[in-house]
């Protein structure tokens, strides 16, 4: 099942324009009045480019960021100047017909061949790796290989940037020097070569400013000028002035921002030989990217400067010129012993990446920076590149440990005592609850194991994980599963192997339990705990007590089974009833009698089947909280249920997204991310 679409308009024709690849097969970009589109087949037929098709295409936008998180589906789309998405089953060939090829169709056509003489030059895997060395397609890179290039921080390595750039120049420059061209002619040939090399790679961020500078620097070299920062500078403006979202693009700033700072400091390090240059330089590139990777990321490389001083010759001095090398073999003759060697090679640097990827913790999560912390970040980078430039060690060595410190008090300083947020995942549950003087961070459900077709990422990896990590969490202290319904645990064992978990509390006479343990990964290395055998449990200055169920109850329907939580919060208590029916909520009254809480989670996303009248009238609540999914096949909340609750301030997912509750002292914030009009605060009575 996939995470609702938004429907937005529809389009009477669209023309292929080119290709979008991905390991397991391709997507089709077109256009339509301008406007471009990409469009998904379900059938695995490749569309000739320049096939204009009539009919009905219904165009999706991703729905609006429902979530406190930065990840933004539509700006990214704005970002790549794309319309929306179109999703078809097939398209009847009858309906297509060529039209005439504009000059980016016959671009993309040449970066189809190439492709396909890359892809069928070998049948080892090895290829994939070779493609994005070799023009930047980044959707070969599987979501586990590139986790693990950003753990160790070289991420730049496999995508076309100036390292790439600088080295095919140097390997021009050689060869041609070496057939005894002369040097204005090496160079004429050398900017048309590159110039290539920027219309295969489609314009992309990194390419467009490595090529532009590269190539108008030796247009200037026969006036027998270098004007680096104007260069630098006109790159950067004309691809504000083509697309000027591409400002937000995280890529656009790390690419400039490393760029300026190493041309700036260039005249420090040019005395000296090649190693130390090239230590001096990814120190600059790594400090230069700090600020912007915690404000785009929250995420800061601990090992990122050690991994580049190993990885960066490598690839340079070996990975580099094998794609070359490659590059040739394709389109002549690849041996068979060169097969083995491109695949023994490859297949021992993808083992190497990731068993140091997996061998340590590589990089820490850091809360979102406010402006305070942001400012002082900039100024402390900006004296730590500067006093590495002067060589001046030991205040180098001080400034960085203020930097250090300051990361981890932007951690531990937090303007609220605890939060408790409901996590907006569609049909489904995920609620955090964050007890900040301590660091205790708790999970009750994870949302359903839902996978975005266009990306190949699961839910949690755009909801549940990014949250936390913008919250700084590193850890999970305690996992609560309220039951076994796929909608309530299906991302467990993914967030459990992104993100070490101490404890996970649930209820082993659930019949889904078997099943969920058997297939336990083999990365947790916490501690499975029978919340049958535990009644209350105190996590920081959070107290669980389990109400119901008890070790009597046999039921093999895994919702009856659901955990009934009550979760005391200094002065505050909010009430979690999975998905309890109405015969399990009248168990849970006779068993403990009136219950007091100041916030009810509302059991099975408002299905009529439970939140009884009887369970309301024998309860006391301020708030409820329903998590749905926008337009849900099962219509929850029902009417029904809302009208029964309707003493309530009902807090909705489907129309309110995510909902934030934070606690210090005796006061209690609630703050929705998509109507302000419900955002307001209580204080409890002295």
């Amino acid at each position: 099942m996939l995470p609702e679409k938004t429907s937005v308009e529809s389009v009477p024709s669209l023309t292929i324009t080119g290709y979008k690849y991905y390991q397991d097969g391709i997507a089709h970009t077109g256009t339509y009045d301008g406007r471009r589109y990409d469009l998904y087949l379900e059938d695995a037929v490749k569309l000739p480019v320049g096939y204009m098709c009539r009919g009905l295409y219904e165009v999706h936008m991703p729905g609006e960021n429902r979530n406190f998180i930065k990840m933004d589906d539509r700006m990214m789309m704005n970002i790549n100047g794309l319309d929306g998405r179109i999703y078809e089953t097939a398209i009847d060939p009858a309906a297509c017909k060529h039209t005439r090829k504009t000059a980016g169709m016959r671009l993309a056509e040449i970066r189809d061949d190439y492709m396909e003489r890359v892809l069928g030059a070998t049948e080892h895997d090895y290829r994939f790796d070779i493609l994005t060395l070799s023009i930047g397609n980044k959707t070969y890179i599987t979501s586990e290989f590139f986790d693990a290039l950003q753990k160790l921080g070289i991420y730049h390595l496999y995508v076309i940037s100036g390292t790439h750039i600088a080295f095919i120049s140097g390997i021009l420059f050689y060869t041609l020097n070496r057939l005894r061209l002369d040097i204005t002619t090496i160079k004429l040939i050398m900017m048309t070569s590159l110039v290539l090399f920027l219309f295969l790679n489609f314009f992309s961020p990194s390419v467009f400013r490595a090529v532009f500078m590269t190539v108008v620097l030796l247009a200037t070299s026969f006036t027998r000028r270098k004007p680096y920062l104007a260069v630098i500078s006109l790159s950067a403006i004309i691809q504000i002035m083509l697309n000027p979202w591409i400002v937000y693009h995280a890529g656009f700033q790390l690419s400039y921002i490393t760029t300026f700072l190493i041309i700036l400091s260039r005249n420090y390090w040019s005395q000296y030989g090649f190693f130390t240059q090239l230590f001096g330089i990814t120190l600059i590139a790594e400090f230069s990217t700090l600020v912007i990777l915690l404000h785009q990321f929250n995420e800061l490389s601990i090992s990122g400067i050690i991994m580049n001083l190993l990885f960066v010759p490598l690839f340079t001095f070996l990975i580099f010129p094998m794609v070359i090398l490659f590059n040739v073999l394709a389109f002549t003759h690849l041996p068979a012993f060169m097969d083995l060697f491109y695949m023994f090679t490859f297949g021992m640097l993808r083992q190497l990446i990731t068993a140091l990827a997996e061998g340590m913790n590589h990089r820490i999560s850091v809360a979102n920076l406010n402006s305070f912390w942001l400012m002082v970040l900039v100024v402390l980078t900006y004296w730590m590149i500067r006093t590495l430039c002067l060589k001046q060690f030991k205040r180098l060595l001080l400034l960085a440990a203020c930097f250090g410190v300051s990361i981890l008090l932007i951690g531990r300083v937090s303007y609220e005592d605890y939060t408790v947020t409901m996590v907006d995942v569609g049909q489904g549950d995920a609620f955090v609850i964050e007890d900040h003087r301590r660091g205790t961070v708790i999970l009750l459900d994870t949302g359903g194991q839902f996978y975005f077709r266009e990306t190949g990422r699961k839910l949690s990896d755009r909801t549940v994980l990014p949250y936390l990590k913008e919250s700084g969490v590193n850890r999970i202290d305690m996992l609560i599963l309220s039951h076994f319904d796929l909608d309530h645990m299906g991302e467990s064992h993914h967030i459990m192997t992104e993100m070490p978990v101490d404890h996970v509390y649930l209820n082993a006479n659930d019949p889904g339990f078997k099943a969920w343990h058997e297939s336990m990964p083999s990365e947790f290395d916490g501690k499975v705990v029978n919340a049958l055998e535990v009644q209350e449990i105190r996590a920081g200055g959070i107290l669980i007590e389990r109400l119901f169920p008890d070790a009597s109850l046999e039921e093999e329907d895994t919702n009856r089974n659901s955990l009934v939580l009550k979760i005391q919060i200094e002065d505050f208590s909010f009430l979690f009833t999975g998905d309890t029916d109405m015969e399990m909520e009248t168990r849970v009254i006779t068993e403990h009698g009136k219950i007091e809480a100041d916030v009810l989670k509302l059991a099975h996303h408002g299905s009529d089947t439970s939140t009884g009248e009887h369970f309301l009238e024998n309860t006391a609540f301020a708030y409820g909280l329903i998590s749905a999914g926008v337009d849900n096949r099962y219509g929850h909340p029902h009417p029904e249920v809302v009208r029964r609750a309707g003493d309530l301030t009902l807090l909705d997912t489907t129309k309110h997204g995510m909902v934030r509750f934070t606690i210090r002292n005796n006061k209690m914030c609630i703050e929705t991310k998509l109507d302000q009009s419900m955002d307001h605060c209580i204080k409890k009575k002295s």
